[in-house]
């Protein structure tokens, strides 16, 4: 039997009023069917992406602001470096004059600069005796401790430590592990988590701007990210947490510390 191209639509109202039918064709129906699912795909995609979206721009809008001091810096270096130059062009005549036999070593390239700067070796954190580089010591910051560790059922519940330092501080890896998540939260600002084996992780929160990423592996010592006041967070600080499967303890007295034991 042939598919009928044509769709009856038909409206009963109550009581004895006159039944009306519109006679549609087939492929309107699925036109509009398939627009309804487009608009109902498009509007779970928007609130998927959303966060994701609002995100950026705050990351966005944060770059614009560091791009804008970067600026400022810039313009101040290149007046300091023509400084530099007749400074030394007026220290040279004067030595020329004392009969000073001296010559001012020359100011390296960007290129040669940087070069060198890429060979220096990652700043290690002072740890305790032990020899296991994959097991937490010490603090990833220095800064002065402004909240403890606090668990249980109390209103103060805080799974680590919070450590106030100025923002654009380096923070580093108290153990040499895997990054196992990058992201931005809405408590912890810009975060991390290092994986250092299958039962041992550390997180480490409110930063200004994350210097590794996902998956990769980092040594001890490492630059991780800048101390910021990201996220859920009334000063500039870093939030420090040690998690044994899944379970914070505190850093401050952590079993694998051994200058603590």
């Amino acid at each position: 039997m042939p598919r009928s191209r044509y769709v009856t639509i038909m409206m009963i109202p109550d009581g004895t009023s006159e039944r009306r039918g519109y006679r549609v064709p087939a492929w309107v129906l699925k036109a509009a069917a398939g627009l309804l699912a487009l608009v109902v795909i498009g509007i779970v995609l928007f609130f998927v992406f959303y966060g994701e979206v609002l995100s950026r721009a705050a990351m966005a809008e944060r770059l614009e602001r560091e791009n804008h001091r970067l600026l400022k810096y810039q313009y101040k270096v290149r007046l300091l470096e023509e400084n530099l130059v007749q400074a030394r062009e007026i220290l040279g005549r004067l030595t020329k004059l004392a009969g000073v036999d001296y010559s001012f070593p020359e100011v390296p390239d960007d290129s040669t600069f940087f070069a060198s700067l890429d060979n220096d070796q990652a700043v290690v954190l002072a740890r305790s005796g032990s020899i296991d580089f994959s097991i937490p010591s010490g603090m990833p910051m220095e800064g002065v401790l402004s909240q403890g560790f606090e668990t249980g059922d109390s209103d103060r519940y805080h799974p680590g430590i919070d450590l106030a330092a100025a923002i654009g501080e380096p923070i580093l890896a108290t153990a040499t592990g895997v990054v196992e998540e990058a992201a931005f939260d809405s408590v912890y600002g810009w975060y991390l988590v290092l994986r250092h084996n299958d039962s041992l992780t550390t997180m480490y929160g409110h930063a200004d701007t994350l210097l590794v990423a996902v998956g990769q592996m980092v040594p001890v010592g490492s630059r991780l990210a800048l101390c910021g006041n990201t996220g859920r967070s009334t000063a500039p600080h870093l939030h420090y947490e040690i998690r044994i499967n899944g379970k914070p303890i505190d850093p401050l007295d952590s079993p694998y510390d051994e200058k603590r034991k």
